[in-house]
């Protein structure tokens, strides 16, 4: 006589480790052939920047200080000629391009430029790290593995974000020695004290967390959107578009569009303040020297980035993933 089989326990799979699932994205973001061909060249860039500086400056400023010279006798013959107001501070100093590589004063400019590259790498790669899973559908595949969706999300952006960062570091890191040497055989390598590093480190440390915040906020504007091409036409709309809500708004606020923020933040020099600055009164004249402080740039890529993360991390969590 047949009887009824019992039924088999339910088997609820258990969710992956969280190492296991890190280094499973890990794995996802350093696959693709475009992050393995970056890996390779970017560290050539970095060095073809450095060494540069060596073609670009002269030990020699003999050259230079003859240069200024003829410059300075002109000026005084127009001056003659043309009845020019003249000063009787000026002389052939202020004609004069050094020609050498100043490191005290040219490797902040050398190290921002550096930052602004990467920051505007990291936007891309955020985009396609966020992006590309969606379009392919591998997200569903995903989301089966880790079906908790808010520890998908959030290893997600921490890795990308994290991996932006140490690719920054790294990069500052190999082009601070190669400024050395161009300042050791091309230029000036006094005035490199305890304030100087202090100055330059603090620079880097803050380009580091800049560079992973605007690679996050390109991982959630594709996240929020699910396409990459969207993404990327919504990057450019969305900080075109909120620079000029903060434009004619007084001098501080016209200058957070983020051009203005990733400057505040990466810059070295204090504010000036007016009575100091040989400008004439005027908004134009006001927004150029009521620069913002590091602390105004990072408050403005916040505003940048709260509202895009926590719209993601809602639509991640709330809505089908289909």
């Amino acid at each position: 006589m047949a009887t009824d089989s019992p039924p088999r326990p339910v088997t609820v799979a258990r969710p992956l480790p969280w190492r296991r699932l890190a280094r499973a994205e890990l794995h996802r973001l350093l696959a693709p052939r475009a992050a393995r061909l970056t890996a390779v060249l970017l560290p050539v860039a970095v060095v073809a920047f450095g060494l540069s500086k060596l073609l670009l400056h002269d030990a020699d400023a003999s050259n230079a200080w003859h240069r200024a010279e003829e410059r300075y006798r002109q000026f005084q013959a127009d001056v003659v000629e043309f009845g020019l107001p003249t000063s009787a501070g000026i002389g052939p100093r202020q004609f004069f391009d050094d020609p050498r590589y100043v490191m005290e004063t040219l490797a902040f400019g050398d190290l921002r430029t550096l930052i602004t590259a990467l920051a505007a790498g990291a936007v891309l790669l955020g985009i396609f790290s966020g992006g590309t899973d969606w379009s392919s559908r591998v997200m569903l595949t995903l989301s089966a593995a880790e079906p908790r969706r808010a520890r998908l999300f959030t290893t997600r952006a921490l890795l990308v974000t994290g991996l932006s960062a140490a690719v920054t570091a790294a990069a500052g890191a190999l082009l601070v020695p190669l400024l050395l040497v161009a300042a050791a055989f091309r230029g000036v390598p006094q005035g490199l004290d305890g304030a100087f590093w202090a100055a330059l480190t603090s620079q880097l440390l803050r380009g580091v967390v800049l560079v992973g915040l605007l690679c996050l906020l390109g991982h959630a504007l594709a996240t929020l959107t699910r396409r990459t091409s969207i993404a990327l036409a919504l990057a450019f709309l969305y900080l075109a578009s909120a620079g000029r809500v903060f434009a004619d708004r007084g001098p501080r606020l016209s200058e957070y569009d983020m051009s203005g923020l990733v400057f505040a933040v990466l810059n070295e020099k204090p504010v000036i303040p007016m009575e100091r600055s040989d400008c004439f009164a005027g908004p134009g004249c006001e927004a150029a020297h009521v620069d913002l402080t590091a602390a105004d740039g990072f408050v403005g890529v916040l505003l940048y980035l709260v509202p895009v993360l926590a719209l993601a991390l809602w639509r991640s969590l709330r809505t089908d993933l289909g």
